[in-house]
């Protein structure tokens, strides 16, 4: 009797929705990834004081908060027990497991009748949309893209008197470009890292550009491993004449994603794969002077030019009523996930950009994709303030800003890091061992990958 009251407690202080409506007829809503209060109080505060200013637009709305952040070791036992937060964020990789797994909420009603829906960018909508239903809500995305040493390219000749440098634009140009920054300055012209998944991140990037396929469903719905195949080989076999053929990449190869970041900032390599966020720990950890960083968008290989787009969704929890929905996205657009430009809106953008450069430690003006069609004013705004407070030459980052041609892909949907991990080994293999036979690493994995993996998901 004692562990059932206790449990039973649990369920309301932890923030399982059984109580929908307080005794004072409040409408209940917890929010995940709550700050907590002792280990940053700052946070709490700022939580705090945005809860006391909602309950001004919304005073029959009572928000409690859930410390819990989505982790994939623990989002099933907390689904499983009826514990999920009415509200938390989530990662794009997420979205297909949790649909599948009867956790999605549709919200499709409440993202038209908001106005939502039609201004969500295609691409990513087609993310979170099942048979008609959509169940999330886009919260942020971010595209790789190819990041530069300018100072590196203009000691080998590649860069045009505007500031522009000359970069790749297929697979086959990059190896050229890598092969004369080597050359002429001694630098890796090309950096890839290898470990902590980062490498097979990245890899599942390049092998799309190659035509391969990672995994995909038999006529019975079944998982399979399926990159034991000529495209992959291709993509490996290219990382590997990267190294012992073309002699531009550097002599250690086991390197996690901050390694590389660091040797970039230092002028030990010229270009590597990145994604817009990456460019600030460039100036802020290792003091690299911001004029001296590029950016650009992937190369292709013959009529492909695939990026990666991932990021983050809102998620609600499926059991919450339609006014508990309401609620929740009444919080969500006071937290600044809108479309609709208002001059509030344009005072705390402004505001937020002013501050970033006085700081003077983020490089302004790269454009990522939006969550948003271009024609949103919130979108058309922030495009403006990143042109008006750009504080580099436009010219080192508008090849990346520059969208088209570009085809956009969501991370691979099973067993995502087991797969970059056993990918990591493969490209660790091929760039430590000159006699590496592509296709027999590939055809291990494959088969390990199926069998320790996918198989426990069929």
């Amino acid at each position: 009797m004692l562990l059932a009251i206790g449990m039973a407690a649990s369920l309301c202080s932890c923030g399982g929705i059984d109580e929908q409506v307080t005794s004072d007829g409040k409408i209940v809503i917890t929010v995940g990834g709550a700050p907590n209060k002792e280990a940053t109080p700052k946070d709490y505060e700022n939580l705090m004081e945005d809860i006391a200013e909602f309950n001004q637009i919304r005073p029959d709305v009572e928000v409690r908060l859930d410390e819990w952040k989505y982790d994939i070791s623990t989002f099933m036992p907390k689904a499983e027990a009826g514990l999920l937060p009415s509200v938390y964020e989530t990662h794009f990789t997420e979205a297909k497991k949790i649909i599948d797994l009867g956790y999605g909420c549709d919200v499709t009603k409440q993202l038209k009748e908001r106005g939502f829906y039609e201004r969500v960018n295609d691409s990513i909508l087609n993310t979170i949309t099942r048979d008609g239903k959509v169940y999330f809500i886009p919260k942020g995305v971010y595209t790789l893209g190819l990041m530069l040493n300018l100072e590196l390219f203009e000691k080998a000749g590649l860069m045009q008197e505007d500031g522009t440098p000359i970069v790749p634009e297929t697979f086959d140009e990059l190896i050229e470009t890598a092969k004369t920054i080597t050359e002429k300055t001694g630098a890796a012209g090309f950096l890839f890292p290898t470990t902590e998944n980062f490498g097979g991140w990245y890899f599942t990037v390049l092998g799309w550009n190659f035509g391969a396929k990672f995994m995909g469903q038999d006529a019975d719905g079944k998982w399979k491993s399926a990159f034991d195949s000529d495209e992959a080989e291709a993509a490996l076999q290219y990382l590997k004449d990267l190294k012992w053929e073309n002699g531009c990449m550097p002599t250690n190869t086991l390197i996690n994603n901050a390694e590389a970041m660091k040797q970039m900032a230092l002028g030990n390599a010229a270009m590597c794969f990145a994604n817009p966020s990456q460019i600030n720990s460039l100036v802020r950890t290792y003091g690299m002077d911001m004029n001296k960083i590029g950016f650009a968008k992937m190369p292709g290989n013959g009529d492909r030019r695939i990026t990666l787009m991932g990021g983050s969704f809102i998620a609600l929890n499926p059991d919450l009523t339609e006014e508990q929905k309401e609620a929740v996205f009444d919080w969500i657009e006071f937290k600044g996930t809108t479309f609709e430009m208002t001059d509030e809106l344009k005072v705390k953008m402004r505001e937020n950009m002013e501050e970033k450069i006085e700081e003077g430690k983020s490089l302004v003006g790269v454009q990522d994709l939006s969550i948003w069609t271009e024609d949103s004013e919130v979108q058309k705004f922030s495009d403006e303030l990143q042109k008006e407070f750009c504080n580099v030459n436009y010219n080192h980052i508008k090849l990346y800003n520059d969208k088209s041609g570009i085809e956009y892909q969501v991370e691979e949907p099973m067993c995502t890091q087991d797969l970059y991990g056993i990918l990591d080994s493969c490209i660790q293999e091929v760039l430590n061992n000159e006699n590496a036979d592509c296709r027999e690493v590939l055809k291990k994995a494959a088969s390990d990958f199926q069998l320790n993996f996918l198989d426990y998901q069929n």
